[in-house]
């Protein structure tokens, strides 16, 4: 088949997996000889973008979000004028509302990306889920996710499937990391010497179960521990100041820190003792399990959601029950016990596990075979 020219529509291209999922399309499709258009609100990945060949169409921040999905699909529309555009990709259910009516405009299918399980709240959640419902494809990012959505809306059928975002692995090869990135990190996030350390990378926007960590540190008892909770972006949120009272509260400043984005994530993961996802049954996707795996780190998830399905249970990693930080300690405390010998072979294991089901080159020919019999 004919290689596609595809439209992604992104909330942002900052930082992050969504951004990061949206360039990796990029690539595959410019690869197989397609064209690639990402309109988004700036960001610091753009340049990422545009070396990749494909072309940026910058989506204004709009003060009112409701005008902006009426208004949008028309700019873009009159921007891309006289192109061909062959299939239109919505990244979250708000850009599914701008994609929808864009698609119509440009004569092209369109695919919704399911990134959370089916929320429906207040009227303009319920909209947009059902404008979801109408694509010409949907993409599940895991199976809970596809599984969730089949039980509410079994009509969907065929145009729904899971195809789950692929990890670089040349990128996540802990054999490619020097020491001295360690060394750097480690600076750069006031790490302290000689601490076993407990990493919860997550956007610190609402609670993803980062309060149920504080409280299992508190429960470990170890001086010797120290818990990274990164994902801080420009400015504090107002669930940061409420995990900084939950420290304050655990008497645990100096031992539990939060933490900015970090873009060399890769080293960061190797000065980690131990990876943990504490989202439970909202997560959809958790890339941060699957890279640390990758780099031979144990994992520990909360149960009921996409990050637990990400790793196999007592052999990459360990499970707990979502809301109990008793079974989160004995856990984080399995993990921080290993030997050298059985932390060789969980590594060994983890990433045996992530090369056969995450990766890269297997998700993008997946997701160019799908734009290839849509656009055909």
């Amino acid at each position: 088949m004919p290689a596609p020219t595809l439209l992604q529509i992104v909330p942002s291209l900052g930082a992050g997996g969504l951004a990061r999922a949206t360039l990796d399309a990029a690539q595959a499709v410019i690869a197989a000889g397609g064209a690639a258009y990402v309109a988004s609100p700036n960001g610091n990945m753009v340049p990422d973008l545009l070396r990749l060949r494909a072309t940026y169409l910058e989506m204004p921040e709009e003060a009112h979000p409701a005008w902006s999905r009426f208004s949008m699909p028309g700019r873009i529309a009159s921007i891309l004028r006289g192109t061909r555009i062959d299939v239109v990709q919505a990244r979250s259910p708000s850009s599914a509302w701008i994609a929808g009516a864009l698609a119509r405009r440009l004569d092209a299918k369109w695919i919704a990306t399911l990134h959370r399980p089916f929320d429906p709240r207040g009227l303009t959640g319920g909209f947009i889920e059902r404008r979801q419902k109408r694509a010409d494809a949907l993409i599940a990012v895991s199976d809970h996710v596809a599984d969730d959505w089949r039980q509410r809306a079994p009509t969907l059928g065929e145009r729904l499937e899971t195809i789950s975002p692929g990890i670089n692995l040349d990128r996540f090869d802990p054999a490619l990391v020097r020491v001295e990135r360690v060394i750097r990190i480690a600076k750069e996030l006031r790490v302290p010497d000689g601490r076993h350390v407990i990493l919860c990378p997550a956007r610190l926007n609402d609670d993803q179960g980062q309060k149920i960590l504080i409280e299992a540190v508190k429960r470990l008892g170890r001086d010797d521990v120290f818990c990274l909770l990164l994902g801080s972006t420009d400015g504090p949120t107002p669930f940061e100041k409420e995990l900084e009272d939950a420290i304050e509260d655990a008497e645990l400043f100096g031992r539990v820190q939060i933490g900015p984005y970090v873009d060399d994530m890769p080293a960061t993961y190797m000065l980690s003792d131990v990876v943990v996802s504490t989202a439970g049954a909202r997560q959809g996707f958790s890339r941060a399990l699957i890279e640390a795996q990758a780099m031979g780190r144990p994992v520990v998830a909360v149960d009921g959601g996409a990050a637990a399905e990400a790793m196999v249970a007592g052999v990459t990693g360990w499970v707990a029950p979502e809301g109990d930080p008793a079974a989160l300690t004995a856990a984080l405390d399995a993990a921080l016990s290993l030997s050298s010998e059985r932390r060789a072979e969980l590594a060994r294991n983890a990433q045996d596990h992530v090369r056969s089901h995450y990766s890269l080159a297997e998700s993008n020919r997946r997701m160019l075979e799908l734009y290839q019999r849509l656009g055909a």
